[in-house]
C-alpha cells in the first residue's frame, strides 16, 4: 500500500469550462483555470498526494514509454530488498539485441551476449527512454516477459493504481516487443494507465529514490561511447526550458495511440510537484506539446497555491480541545502531534487551516483518566471550510496528541454533573 505524508487539498468546484476543469471556490473570482490541450492532466505534491489540479484523471489511456517508469520502480523495490545490486550484470538475449536494432524505436544498441550493468540500463531506459534497456532489466528480475507482466500488475494494484492493462516493460505495442511479444494478446495492445496512477507511481517512485532526478535530470547519456541526446526539453538549457520551472525530471511517453505525453517534476522553496499530461499534440518527433502545456500546468500551481508548514504542537481550530465529561477537567487540549506541508490559496494565511476532530475510540469524547501527550485521534483539514481530497490510499489525517493529563473525578463531583444534566 502506497504511504505519503499528510495534508491538504484545497476544496474544489466547477467553474465556466469543461466540467473536467477545477479551481478553488475561494479562487474562483480571481484565478482562471488553465485549458490545458490534453487528454488528461494532473498536478499534486509529490510527497503528501495533495492534488492541485485534474482534469479527467481516472480515464485508463495509452502512456507509452511512461511505462518504464514502473519498471524502474519494480528494480528499485528488487534493490532495496537485497535482490538485486546497480552493479549486477545482465547478459542480453538475441531477441533483445534484436530489438534494440529496431529503427522504429528509441535505443541504444545492445549486443546479443554481452552484459551491461542494471544502472546502465536504468540509465539509458530514463535518459533516452531505450526500449531494449528496459525489456531487458524486466528479463533480469523475472526471467521472462510474461512473468515480469504479472509483477508490473501486482505492483500498480500494491500501489493502488486501479484499472491499469500492462502487457510489457518497455511500453512498446506487444506487436514491436519482436521475440519477447505475448502470446495470445493483440499486435496492438499497449500499456494503459490513468493520469492519477501515473501521478501515484511517480510520487511513490520519487519517495522511494529521491536520487531518481541525478538520472532524469540530464540532457544527454554516454553509452558505450557513444552520447545519445534525451528527450525532456524542459530541463535546464533545453530549448523548452521555461525561467523559474526547476523541472528535474522525469519521464516522457511517445506512441500513435499515447500521443505525446509527459510526467514532470519540479521543486520550489523544497517543495516537489509531480504533474502528469496525457495525450498532447504530437505533430511530430520533435513536437513540444507536452512540454508546453506541462509548463503551463507547472505556472498554474506556483501562481496560484503557496506551500505552508504547520509545525507540531498546533492547536487547530475545531480541533483543539476534547471534551471529557467524566474528569476533573471536562475538557483536555489537544495539539499536532508532527509537522505538516500544507498548499493553500495564495492570498490565504495559516489561518484559513482548520481540522475536524475524531477520535480514535470512535465516540464524540474522551473518559478520563486521560495521560498527558497521549495520541487520541485525528485532525481531518479543512481550508477555508473546505475538506480536502487526495490521491488514493491517502488522508488528510493528523495525529492528535493531549496537552496535558486528565484525572477522573470523584463519585459525588460526577453525580452532581449527572443530576445537573438530567435538568
Amino acid at each position: 500500500m502506497m504511504r505519503f505524508k499528510k495534508t491538504l487539498l484545497i476544496g474544489t468546484a466547477t467553474i465556466g469550462l469543461a466540467s473536467s476543469f477545477t479551481v478553488t471556490p475561494a479562487l474562483a473570482a480571481t484565478t482562471t483555470t488553465p485549458k490545458i490541450a490534453a487528454k488528461a492532466a494532473i498536478a499534486v505534491d509529490s510527497s503528501t498526494g495533495q492534488i492541485l489540479y485534474h482534469k479527467n484523471t481516472k480515464q485508463t489511456l495509452p502512456i507509452a514509454s511512461i511505462s518504464k517508469l514502473l519498471t524502474v520502480y519494480i528494480v528499485v523495490q528488487q534493490i532495496q530488498a537485497g535482490q538485486l545490486k546497480w552493479t549486477d550484470q545482465v547478459k542480453i538475449s538475441p531477441a533483445v539485441a534484436k530489438i534494440s536494432q529496431n529503427s522504429e524505436l528509441t535505443n541504444v544498441p545492445l549486443v546479443s551476449g554481452e552484459s551491461y550493468s542494471v544502472r546502465e540500463l536504468v540509465d539509458a531506459s530514463l535518459v533516452v527512454s531505450a526500449n531494449a534497456a528496459a525489456l531487458a532489466l524486466g528479463q533480469k528480475v523475472s526471467g521472462s516477459s510474461a512473468n515480469f507482466r504479472k509483477l508490473m500488475q501486482t505492483t500498480a494494484k500494491q500501489l493502488g493504481i486501479k484499472g491499469a492493462k500492462l502487457y510489457n516493460a518497455a511500453g512498446v505495442t506487444n506487436g514491436l516487443a519482436g521475440g519477447l511479444k505475448l502470446t495470445g494478446v493483440s499486435n496492438d495492445a499497449e500499456n494503459k494507465m490513468s493520469a492519477q496512477g501515473v501521478a501515484l507511481l511517480a510520487s511513490q517512485l520519487l519517495q522511494e529514490m529521491p536520487s531518481i532526478t541525478q538520472i532524469t535530470k540530464k540532457t544527454n547519456l554516454n553509452f558505450e561511447g557513444t552520447t545519445y541526446e534525451g528527450h525532456n526539453l524542459l530541463l535546464k538549457g533545453q530549448y523548452q526550458a521555461q525561467p523559474g520551472l526547476n523541472v528535474d525530471g522525469l519521464k516522457s511517453g511517445t506512441s500513435d495511440a499515447a500521443g505525446g505525453s509527459f510526467v514532470g517534476t519540479a521543486t520550489k522553496r523544497g517543495h516537489r510537484i509531480v504533474t502528469v499530461v496525457l495525450h498532447a499534440g504530437n505533430q511530430s518527433p520533435t513536437d513540444p506539446a507536452r512540454y508546453q502545456q506541462t509548463a503551463k500546468l507547472m505556472k498554474y500551481v506556483y501562481k496560484t497555491f503557496k506551500p505552508v508548514t504547520i509545525a507540531a504542537g498546533t492547536k487547530l481550530k475545531g480541533a483543539s480541545s476534547a471534551e471529557v465529561p467524566n474528569g476533573k477537567q471536562t475538557t483536555v487540549g489537544l495539539r499536532t502531534a508532527k509537522v505538516e506541508s500544507v498548499w493553500i490559496p495564495k492570498r490565504d494565511g495559516k489561518n484559513s487551516v482548520t481540522g475536524s476532530l475524531q477520535l480514535d475510540n470512535g465516540k464524540k469524547t474522551l473518559t478520563a483518566p486521560v495521560v498527558n501527550n497521549a495520541a487520541v485521534g485525528n485532525a481531518y483539514f479543512k481550508v477555508d471550510g473546505t475538506s480536502p481530497t487526495y490521491l488514493p490510499s491517502n488522508s488528510s489525517a493528523n495525529s492528535l496528541t493531549t496537552v496535558n493529563s486528565v484525572d477522573k473525578a470523584n463519585i459525588f463531583v460526577r453525580a452532581w454533573r449527572a443530576i445537573v444534566n438530567w435538568f
